[in-house]
């Protein structure tokens, strides 16, 4: 892979990619929407080229690109049950494809989310059955229904990687990694569920590696991205708050539990990309706390 596009270059998984690609050599068009006010993030970066393009003129795009090897799709916008917006989505990434098989990508990647599987209490590995239960998940999942047909209809390769949680530095700032280090940093008890569900957290240089090797190594299909560890999300809580500022008392409610769980089984990933995550949640902990010093 020597060349690529990514849309959502600006935003915190796409610009972990982002730098991935670029560290590895390999020169990325990176798409960003008109006007942006996230535009400044890319200052300074090279072997890129920035084309400001918004996602509904997607198909515009082989009007600035002639070739490439790989289109990374990571744009995606709206709220979880904003059903008019997600539904929009499923359109414009339809387009997206459709122009990356015009300026000669072989290979389409787009991340998918863990949201398709809805609510499971088990192990979750590509073959558990798909029950969304929000319109993101309802939509992601109907887009990769979708891309299947049309890219058996085009001759073009599609990755579809369901995303579990990954955390790091540029984060959005309404997940709970961000909330505890915020209440942590303020001397503020967080309020939290009784955390008794499994979780699982991937640090996003991991998630950003797997991701480019999909497209170094032409990878096609459906899987997992997650770290494969799973344990109670009061055991995360803790020891993040035991590195954060240890003086914090928590405060875990009486009431029930969260039905939602997330344990991941990455026996696929491993196996096909022959990759495995080198960052603990201890570490990716230090890392973040390092760079906010």
């Amino acid at each position: 892979m020597e060349t690529a596009v990514l849309t959502g270059g600006t935003g915190f998984l796409g610009f972990g990619l982002l730098s991935e690609l670029v560290t590895n050599g390999v020169f990325v068009y990176v798409v960003v929407r008109e006007n942006s006010k996230r535009l400044t993030r890319l200052q300074g970066i090279s072997g890129i080229e920035i084309i400001e393009l918004n996602m509904d003129d997607i198909s515009k795009l082989a009007s600035y690109v002639k070739n490439v090897d790989v289109f990374y799709h990571l744009a995606w916008e709206g709220e979880r049950n904003d059903y008019s917006t997600q539904m929009k989505n499923i359109e414009t990434t339809v387009r997206a494809m459709q122009v990356a098989r015009q300026i000669g990508a072989e290979q389409f990647i787009v991340t998918g989310s863990q949201a398709e599987y809805g609510i499971c209490k088990e192990e979750i590995d590509e073959n558990t059955s798909t029950n969304p239960n929000t319109a993101y998940g309802a939509c992601k999942l109907a887009c990769y229904q979708i891309l299947c047909c049309l890219a058996e209809q085009i001759s073009i390769s599609l990755t579809w990687v369901r995303v579990f949680s990954v955390y790091g530095e540029g984060d959005n700032p309404n997940t709970l990694i961000s909330y505890l280090f915020r209440c942590f940093r303020e001397e503020q008890t967080p309020q939290l569920t009784r955390g008794n569900q499994y979780w699982d957290f991937l640090y996003l240089n991991d998630a950003a590696n797997a991701l480019y090797l999909f497209g170094e190594k032409n990878k096609s299909g459906l899987y997992n991205l997650a770290s494969g560890y799973s344990r109670s999300l009061k055991e995360f809580i803790i020891e993040a708050r035991n590195m954060i500022n240890p003086e914090i008392t928590l405060k875990f409610s009486a009431e029930k539990t969260s039905a939602v769980e997330l344990r991941a089984n990455i026996k696929k990933i491993r196996k096909e990309l022959e990759w495995q995550p080198r960052v603990n949640f201890k570490d990716g902990i230090s890392k973040l706390i390092q760079s906010s010093l």
